[in-house]
Parts: C-alpha cells; sequence; structure tokens
C-alpha cells in the first residue's frame, strides 16, 4: 500500500476523522440504505463494462470489489485519502487479488495520476472534490482512462447527509462537500474529450436517489462497453 503522510490534504482533510465502521453502518442503515444500492450499481458497472484493470476512486473498505472476478482481472487499483480505510480493504481483499491489489492514500486531484486502466469507478466522490476539480484530475489522466462511471446523489431537498442514528458524525464534512448537477458534470467531463455512453437513476428509500453517468475516455474503451440501463 502506497502512502503519502507528508500531504497536508492528507494530514488534514475531514475524512480522517470518520471511523470506517460508522461511515459503513451509517451508509447500510434501512433509512439510507445507499451502501447496499452502491453494491449493486458497482456489479451493473462491471458487467457493463468488462475490464482487465479497474481503478475505484474513493474505495473506503472495499463494497464492491467482491464482485470482480479475480480469475479475470489483472489490477485493481483502489484510492482514498483515508489510510485506515485501505487498511481495511486490504485486510479483505489481499487474500483475493494477491499482488494485483494496489491501494494508494491521500487526495484525489490534480497531482493524482493514475495507471493506464479500463474502467474507473468514482462513486459517491465528485460530491467532495467539486465538478471543476474532477474534472482537472480527469484531464490529467484522459488518456489512461478507457472508460468512466460515476455515481453522484441527488439530494430532492432533504439534506446532503441522510438521516440515521450516525449522521452527526458526518458534519464535519460540511467544509468539503456539495451536491452536484449531472447536467454540469456532463458538460465539464465532455468538455475535456469524453463521450457521454449513458445515464440511469436508482432510487432511494428516503427520497434520494443515485445517478449514474457514464463516459468513454478519449483513448477509448479497450473492450466493449454498454451503455447503462
Amino acid at each position: 500500500m502506497t502512502t503519502d503522510e507528508s500531504s497536508p490534504a492528507r494530514s488534514t482533510h475531514p475524512w480522517l476523522a470518520i471511523d470506517l465502521d460508522v461511515y459503513e453502518r451509517h451508509m447500510g442503515d434501512p433509512r439510507v440504505r445507499q451502501r447496499q444500492l452502491l453494491h449493486d450499481i458497482t456489479g451493473a458497472q462491471l458487467a457493463d463494462h468488462p475490464a482487465r484493470a479497474v481503478a475505484v476512486l474513493g474505495v473506503a473498505g472495499g463494497n464492491g470489489l467482491d464482485l470482480i472476478d479475480p480469475d479475470t482481472i489483472d489490477a485493481v487499483y483502489g484510492f482514498d485519502v483515508n489510510a485506515d480505510y485501505l487498511a481495511a480493504c486490504d485486510t479483505r481483499y489481499r487474500e483475493v487479488f494477491g499482488d494485483r491489489l494496489h491501494l494508494v492514500v491521500g487526495p484525489i486531484d490534480p497531482s493524482t495520476v493514475i495507471a493506464r486502466v479500463d474502467l474507473v469507478i468514482a462513486n459517491l466522490i465528485v460530491e467532495y472534490l467539486g465538478v471543476a476539480e474532477f474534472a482537472a484530475f480527469l484531464a490529467i489522466n484522459a488518456t489512461s482512462i478507457g472508460v468512466l462511471s460515476c455515481v453522484i446523489q441527488r439530494d430532492a431537498d432533504r439534506g446532503f447527509v441522510s438521516s440515521s442514528d450516525d449522521s452527526s458524525a458526518f458534519d464535519v464534512l460540511a467544509s468539503v462537500s456539495s451536491s452536484i448537477d449531472p447536467e454540469a458534470l456532463t458538460a465539464a467531463t465532455t468538455a475535456i474529450g469524453f463521450e457521454a455512453l449513458g445515464r440511469s437513476e436508482h432510487p432511494l428509500p428516503n427520497g434520494k436517489a443515485l445517478v449514474r453517468l457514464d463516459f468513454a475516455g478519449p483513448g477509448g474503451p479497450s473492450t466493449p462497453a454498454v451503455s447503462p440501463r
């Protein structure tokens, strides 16, 4: 696992204040159900875009990595700002993927350079970067990305953080979180050479929804792609 302990963004980032068990319990709460839905969406992302190399931005504890077939994957890259999250991910999946699992701790920003991958999964991370910062990251790595599949949250005026017994733990994220407009994200992504492949919407029990947006990278996918259903 690669670390970057000297990064100011890493040493002060609000995500470092949230324990993984709190995060996963909140996301899996029956009133929230984002963990379960994201697991299903990740399965669809992997099925729609067969890949030999996958990068997951904001991988946390690795929700959805269990859906990657270890017999058909050459490399799994997981990026997260929280080293404790990556340590848990390593514990859960090192035996499955061996040295094909590459975990990198640090912020996602224009200084982050990724290896060539068939698929980049960016689920619920753009909200913590902003459209401009995410587009800058994509621009630097555009030729390394076959397909980009991202999920953002549609709030429906119900508050950014869903209500659960643990929701107050996420108050620290207010300074780095914002709602993302899917049209603005699409415009920024296509402006740097990505091609929109499709969009799908997935309702949540509290009236919110997760919106999935898929794009082909400027270099084109190295494997066949299927638009989201």
